[in-house]
């Protein structure tokens, strides 16, 4: 088949003619930032039009970042983000970012550049199709009109000339996606020369992002301490103190009163019984014991079994995963199963574990009411610390109304 009806063609067109649309918006950014910063730049109201133009400008290089995924994979975003709040903080930042300059630097190749090769390819198409139509409606044309139509010295006025401007036409077609094709390819190039982070920059921003993981996950285990802590005081702790005060008034009233120590008996009993159950609760949540006796699937299959809903397991066999990941990927689903009997209204559930080459993906679905999200929820919000330990990532879509699906991508070595 040749290129003209390839998907690739239309493909390749449509990246050059939205370089049209984006290269105005550059130039008018540009044109804005340069202007209205650079007057007011000297003066304190001018901090925040600076700010607002890198902004912007990165808004602009984020949409050209989009647009180069029509012709490969995406690029990825590699920013500086301000350490501290405030104006002169964020504008420290954009401006001592150097992707922030390479961008400003693309979007004023841009501006040339797409605004031109969206009209090279416009009109390129344009003579192609004009071309091939003309037989088609040249009859129709006034004579007076005719000689315009190719040259003045060159009418279209019989039927011999019409199609010899169709079979120009036909070959324009063999040729014209081609043309295309190089000045898409060209643009995507040094789209992607501009826009792609350094390898510097990238080191730098995957330190930044193993450092606020450590964090994360340092309160997190803090936080976790602290919870084990206050349940063990407050719960079995106290517990045990009235075990031992019943143990010791029996121990008193045994020969006395035989009776009221065999109460007080039955009373311990039933208060270590109950801080046996407390200590269970308190173990299962640090790491659950039916994920080492019955693995990942087992552990999941005896969640399900406590909602008092009906829920489908789709569950890919396969070898154990480190101790860590599974705790993880059954944490997820515990979560998000807490919260769909505690919240959504649900009446259909559906967890999903796909084990890849290097990552277990986890899905949790669910038909309730929807509105979770992870900014306002603690449980989520710990996920994510936890997920983040990993280098993994949470991804909630609940929408009012509903579904909500949880998604978890949790890496795991091969």
């Amino acid at each position: 088949m040749h290129r003209a009806f390839q998907k690739i063609t239309w493909v390749e067109l449509g990246y050059l003619l939205l370089g049209g649309p984006t290269s105005v918006l550059a130039f008018g950014v540009l044109l804005a930032g340069s202007i209205v910063g650079g007057i007011l730049g000297l003066t304190v109201i001018g901090l925040p039009v600076l700010v607002g133009a890198f902004w912007v400008a990165r808004l602009v290089a984020r949409v050209e970042r989009e647009r180069a995924r029509l012709l490969g994979p995406p690029i990825p975003e590699r920013w500086r983000r301000p350490t501290k709040p405030g104006v002169l903080a964020r504008l420290a930042a954009y401006s001592g970012d150097p992707q922030t300059w390479k961008d400003l630097g693309w979007l004023m190749l841009l501006t040339p550049i797409g605004f031109g090769f969206a009209v090279a390819a416009a009109t390129v198409w344009g003579v192609v199709f004009w071309a091939l139509s003309t037989p088609l409606w040249w009859w129709a044309v006034p004579d007076g009109a005719q000689a315009q139509i190719v040259s003045s010295d060159w009418r279209v006025d019989r039927w011999s000339h019409a199609l010899a401007v169709g079979g120009a036409g036909l070959g324009l077609l063999l040729v014209a996606p081609w043309v295309c094709a190089g000045l898409a390819r060209a643009q995507a190039w040094l789209a992607r020369a501009c826009l792609t982070p350094s390898e510097r920059s990238q080191l730098r921003a995957r330190v930044d992002e193993l450092a606020e993981t450590r964090a994360a996950a340092a309160e997190e285990q803090t936080d976790e301490l602290r919870r084990i802590e206050r349940d063990l005081h407050d719960g079995a702790q106290a517990q045990l103190v009235a075990l031992a005060i019943d143990l010791g008034l029996a121990q008193q009233k045994l020969d006395e009163d035989p009776e009221a120590a065999r109460e007080l008996i039955f009373s311990a009993h039933e208060g270590a019984k109950s801080a046996i159950a407390e200590l269970r609760e308190l173990v299962r949540g640090v790491h659950p014991a039916v994920l080492t006796d019955r693995g990942l699937g087992g552990a999941l299959a005896a969640l399900a079994a406590k909602l008092p809903l009906s829920v489908e397991l789709e569950l890919e066999a396969g070898s154990r995963l480190p101790a860590a990941v599974e705790a993880a990927a059954y944490f997820v689903v515990a979560e998000a199963l807490a919260n769909v009997a505690k919240h959504s209204g649900a009446t259909r559930v559906s967890v999903a574990l796909r084990r890849g080459a290097d990552r277990l993906d986890v899905r949790v679905w669910d038909d309730g009411v929807g509105g979770a999200d992870a900014a306002r929820g603690t449980g989520l919000r710990g996920l994510e610390r936890r997920l983040g330990a990993f280098d993994g990532a949470l991804t909630v879509t609940s929408p009012p109304g509903g579904p909500t699906e949880i998604e978890a991508a949790i890496p795991c070595g091969r």
